[in-house]
């Protein structure tokens, strides 16, 4: 783990500069190497299961004083390629071996479906001996989220864009939680939206 925390804190404090043309994936690698001193191992032959062919990769960019994680993020745009960090090594691959294995959490949600009752504050208002007050109005009730189900299609629409229809991935409602079998990046979007939602 600390080797692993070593690569990452490089990849976002190791700033760059440079410029590239027409050059290969494997060119981009050896910069990169050279320049961070970080271990990188291609996987090509993940890549080619996945449908991308690693030597076809053209990378053009020109750029200054970015983060090593930011020029490779720039580098494969456009491409089916990802990376992700295992011990002290940085592996280059396909963008869905880099998410790496989905992982279930469940995420209790009942506190976004008690109905919250608004009731009105007592009226001060002086009135006369004789006076009768008006019926006092039934409190409002404030409810977001009709169900579980609703929360359900909100994380898939607004979290984990690309991943719903991969293997193993799934989401499944059972009275006020949900069962969520995904990446770990996508239950970090998950707990950022939940979080933000009104209760």
């Amino acid at each position: 783990a600390d080797r692993a925390q070593g690569v990452a804190n490089l990849l976002v404090t190791r700033r760059l500069t440079v410029k590239l043309e027409k050059a290969s994936l494997d060119d981009l690698v050896d910069y990169l190497r050279a320049a961070t001193g970080i271990n990188i191992f291609v996987h090509k032959g993940r890549m080619q299961k996945d449908g991308v062919d690693p030597d076809s990769i053209q990378v053009d960019l020109d750029v200054k004083d970015v983060t090593a994680a930011e020029l490779l993020k720039l580098a494969l745009v456009g491409v089916d390629v990802g990376f992700r960090t295992e011990g002290n090594v940085l592996i280059v691959t396909s963008k869905k071996d880099a998410r790496g294995k989905p992982v279930l959490r469940i995420y209790s949600v009942a506190h976004l479906l008690v109905p919250i009752r608004d009731f009105p504050g007592q009226d001060m208002n002086v009135y006369p001996s004789n006076y009768e007050p008006p019926e006092a109005p039934e409190p409002e009730v404030v409810q977001t989220y009709e169900s579980s189900e609703q929360l359900a299609e909100l994380v898939r629409t607004f979290t984990g864009e690309g991943t719903w229809e991969d293997e193993g991935v799934r989401i499944t409602v059972f009275r006020n939680h949900l069962f969520v079998r995904t990446y770990p990046f996508v239950h970090e979007e998950i707990q950022n939206l939940l979080d933000e939602l009104p209760r």
